[in-house]
């Protein structure tokens, strides 16, 4: 006997012919190596009992708190979910009969549905995240965290955008205001002459499309008009009201990220209770916002934002679980490249962060990111290639 690490449906499948099963049956056994665990909260006592009985009912089982087999009125509990892609449909059935059970049966539906890898429109143009895809960084700005990402001289720019295509670079995000910790805010005035001064450069020198990193409205709206076919809006669409309608206007697509607080202020001792559940819920609740303002479902990409409000610890516990952040069903994000994270632990400068940066780049990939924000385009092609060739 021995264990067999069956990690994808290829994996899965090949197995399964070697053995000659007969192929009708290959989704059933695909689904049910795909094992997960789901954390409802707030659930009142006869809700976690019955859950807990469906659960065991179907082959699966339920961790319930001890007090919650005795119950009491008007308290909530939470339940931890342990079983298969097949027991998950099983128990989805089986509560359809019980209508009080409906919300919880909706998750469940909701995670069946969000099991299949999510598609990203870009303008006219579909994207199926069956690849890792490259953001590359380019700051127009004096004080952004890595000098190597810093450019304000045309003709650099011009030879970096020239470099980042040769090097296979999917996306090319351009930012004009600096959002590392402590930064100053600037002036929507000066942030729109550093854009109208590369934007249309940039747009003829590359067909990938530009994603231009902003919270302002009314900057969103000139980088539209000037070429950009994503706005990468750190806050979330919080600072500018304005800005989840402008995105829907103009049919371009949007970057929503998680962040604690404001750069300025953001690093200052930021705390959580639970801290996947709250990028999870400020992301989904955020992704509600841009939906109802009219942004299409499939123009919307989520970030955990790493280094964003977080402490050190924080952002190695969201690249060890940034799969969870997979039933939102949209693409996920990752800007790593260079952070403090990477470097800090071992008194490493920015400068000196490219190695660090590569290997969390492995783990990124392998745990979910479908897109990763990088200084480093043919570096991180490479790596990415490779890791996309054993794993997907």
């Amino acid at each position: 006997m021995r264990e067999l690490i069956l990690d994808n449906e290829r994996t899965i499948t090949s197995e399964l012919k070697r053995m000659q099963v007969d192929p009708e049956a290959y989704s059933i056994f695909i689904k049910k190596a795909k094992y997960m665990t789901l954390k409802f909260d707030s659930l009142s006592c006869a809700q976690v009992n019955v859950l807990k009985q469906t659960a065991l009912i179907c082959n699966a089982d339920a961790a319930i708190p001890k007090s919650a087999y005795r119950g009491g009125r008007g308290k909530r509990y939470s339940v931890l979910l342990f079983a298969n892609l097949r027991e998950i449909e099983k128990i989805e059935q089986r509560l359809s009969e019980q209508p009080w059970m409906e919300e919880i049966r909706k998750q469940l539906a909701a995670v069946i549905a969000d099991h299949k890898e999510p598609s990203l429109k870009i303008g006219r143009r579909r994207y199926a995240m069956n690849r890792t895809y490259l953001m590359g960084v380019i700051n127009l700005t004096p004080d952004s965290f890595y000098s190597g990402s810093r450019y304000t001289d045309r003709s650099i720019i011009e030879k970096v955008v020239a470099e980042m295509t040769e090097e296979g670079v999917d996306f090319i995000d351009i930012g004009a205001e600096s959002t590392r910790p402590n930064s100053m805010p600037v002036n929507e005035k000066e942030e729109m002459i550093r854009l109208k001064r590369v934007l249309p450069l940039v747009s003829k020198l590359t067909r990938a499309p530009i994603s231009v990193d902003t919270y302002k409205a009314r900057v969103a709206a000139l980088a539209i008009d000037h070429g950009a076919s994503i706005i990468n809006d750190v806050s979330g669409h919080r600072f500018d009201q304005n800005m989840a309608r402008t995105i829907a206007r103009a049919r371009v697509s949007t970057v929503i990220m998680h962040m604690k607080g404001k750069p300025r202020t953001m690093q200052r001792n930021p705390r959580y209770k639970d801290l996947m559940r709250e990028i999870y819920g400020f992301l989904n609740e955020r992704m509600a916002h841009a939906i109802e303002s009219g942004i299409d479902r499939e123009r919307i990409i989520v970030d955990p934002g790493l280094g964003f409000g977080k402490q050190l610890t924080d952002n190695y516990v969201i690249i060890r679980r940034l799969a969870e952040l997979k039933h939102l069903g949209r693409p996920i994000l990752v800007g790593h490249s260079r952070k403090s994270f990477v470097g800090n632990p071992f008194g490493l400068s920015p400068e000196n962060r490219l190695e660090g940066t590569l290997g969390i780049q492995t783990l990124l990939i392998r745990n979910g990111a479908s897109i990763l924000r990088v200084h480093d385009v043919m570096e991180a092609k490479r790596v990415a290639s490779l890791i996309d060739l054993i794993i997907r």
